[in-house]
């Protein structure tokens, strides 16, 4: 049984990918849901962390144990040389990465669906806004305890869960699916990680980061670094929103950041020079 997983083709792979995570995604929403059974609420974060864990992390690491040798190594679960010094260099992108996400933030938001379909893009931007109020009831509160809990449950856990399948298990077979062709594949994953957020109208952003996590895994060689970058993308929601709950702060979270196209495109410049001097040169010797 382990020589017939290890010989089936890139094309079975993928098949036996979107099994596995099919599978394992209706377990993880039952076992979401399973509170409502017992009177309490769906939308409690230990259900939706466990329901994380099981979907994303479970499907990565079932795929590469079933088709990998050694799941660490396929996974990339090994630490950088420098890890202190990486993760100074990935906050240091992100920071860069922030002005050109939010401006496409603002492009995607003026799209339009056609006129035939303007009752579709009403229904969909209510979810959107729905998912949004849910989201702020966790994180408008201003007790420490809740900010670490959130910290863990709405940044942490979704990091390390979805870099495994999307990086760890998607990217990399898309790779060997495409004869090699990383770009193609990074991009692809990228697209997959925006629409299974379930928001056309923040699919642009996120594809993005996608993208920019695509580059960092492949350059980068470690998850590690990975779950460090979408962990600070998570973490400074949760922060912002900590600190106006604490009336620190007083900004309007969901809007924009207004910067001039020009400063977008500056940051951008920057943060692609930087990754290269601190990933692909390095790669590269």
């Amino acid at each position: 049984m382990n020589m017939f997983f290890k010989n089936v083709g890139y094309g079975g792979q993928l098949l036996a990918l979107v099994i596995i995570f099919v599978a394992l995604f209706i377990v993880g929403t039952g076992m979401a849901y399973m509170p409502v059974l017992f009177g309490y609420d769906a939308t409690n974060l230990a259900s939706q962390a466990a329901s994380q864990l099981v979907t994303f992390a479970g499907s990565a690491l079932l795929f590469s144990y079933l088709f990998s040798g050694n799941t660490a190594d396929h996974l990339k679960l090994t630490l950088p040389s420098r890890p202190v010094r990486t993760a100074f260099c990935v906050l240091i992108l992100f920071l860069l990465v922030l002005p050109a996400s939010d401006w496409l933030a603002v492009v995607n938001d003026g799209w339009h669906l056609p006129q035939g379909l303007a009752a579709l893009e009403r229904t969909l931007r209510d979810l959107g806004e729905v998912s949004q109020r849910l989201l702020e009831g966790f994180l408008l509160r201003e007790g420490a305890g809740d900010l670490a809990v959130n910290l863990l449950v709405l940044a942490l856990v979704p990091a390390l869960c979805e870099e495994l399948f999307f990086r760890g298990a998607l990217q990399q077979l898309l790779v060997g699916c495409l004869g090699g062709r990383h770009n193609i594949a990074i991009w692809l994953t990228a697209a997959v990680f925006s629409l299974m957020h379930g928001d056309l109208f923040a699919f642009l952003p996120r594809l993005l980061l996608g993208a920019f996590l695509g580059y960092l895994f492949h350059y980068g060689g470690s998850l590690w670094v990975n779950a460090a970058a979408h962990f600070f993308n998570n973490a400074s929601v949760v922060v912002l929103y900590f600190l106006a709950a604490r009336g620190i702060i007083d900004v309007g979270l969901a809007e924009s950041l207004g910067l001039p196209f020009v400063v977008v495109v500056l940051s951008l410049v920057v943060c692609v020079v930087l990754f290269w001097l601190f990933f692909v040169r390095k790669e590269k010797k």
